[in-house]
């Protein structure tokens, strides 16, 4: 057996692995307004879900809201290319299940607020509207984590297993060196903790996906923290599996 072949192939399948990790998710404030607001001549916090709006403003507060929507579609489409991606490494359940709520909740329901959006003609009218496309979607603050933690989750889980896969190919290529008198002191101990550190982030990121995913907009603000939680747990198994390619690395620059 060639160690070095053998070791070269299995660090090249690793590194082809994709390590993603999503930036901290920011967790918007919740509002407090009303779905009518005051019955005040201006009135309005300027939250997205509550513009500021009176009868010489409308216009101004129409415009500030159907730019609201259209960011929103925006987002969500980029959202669903990002799920769609030949290169990722969802499950197909996982896959679907962000695809469906993508299309099939999250746009369409935001699409549909944008003519009515535009046929508004009071503040009450476009309060109404703001306050359903903030609260009834969630599309920044639930959306859009649970679908970037979701993807990495399952990247991280995809490059977990491609390690492990590589346990037979380096304890022979150990045990080649060994019976051709080379010191694998140094190859045995980066072993042993690389199969701690695969061991680590497959327990860091077990069940994560599901448990992303089973969050719903009505949830929030509640479950934020799982949000929170979740991003701590895939970044501790980044870093895990980090560790894991380095000891890989220096397996194969011991027994080459």
């Amino acid at each position: 057996m060639k160690t070095a072949r053998a070791l070269q192939m299995a660090a090249g399948a690793v590194a082809a692995g994709a390590l993603v990790l999503v930036p901290a998710t920011a967790f918007a404030a919740v509002s407090t307004a009303t779905t009518s607001g005051s019955t005040s001549a201006t009135t309005g916090t300027g939250r997205s879900s509550d513009p500021v709006c009176s009868p010489s403003l409308f216009a101004t507060a129409q415009q500030k809201v159907e730019t609201e929507l259209a960011n929103r579609v925006t987002r969500l489409d980029a959202l669903l290319a990002q799920v769609q991606s030949p290169g990722s490494h969802l499950s197909s359940s996982d896959q679907a299940a962000l695809a469906s709520d993508i299309s099939g909740v999250e746009l369409p329901g935001i699409q549909a607020l944008q003519p009515e959006v535009q046929q508004a003609t009071t503040c009450a009218e476009l309060w109404k509207y703001a306050h359903e496309m903030v609260y009834q979607y969630r599309v920044y603050v639930v959306m859009a984590p649970q679908t970037h933690e979701t993807i990495t989750a399952d990247d991280e889980s995809y490059v977990d297993g491609q390690i492990t896969l590589l346990d037979p190919t380096i304890e022979q290529a150990i045990a080649w060196a060994k019976a051709h008198s080379r010191d694998v002191s140094g190859a045995e101990e980066a072993f042993t903790d690389l199969q701690n550190q695969c061991n680590a982030a497959s327990t860091a990121i077990s069940g994560l996906s599901a448990t992303v995913l089973a969050q719903t907009p009505g949830g929030y603000p509640g479950n934020a923290s799982v949000f929170v939680d979740a991003h701590t747990s895939e970044t501790a198994a980044r870093n895990d599996l980090k560790a894991a390619f380095a000891d890989l690395s220096q397996i194969f620059r011991d027994l080459r």
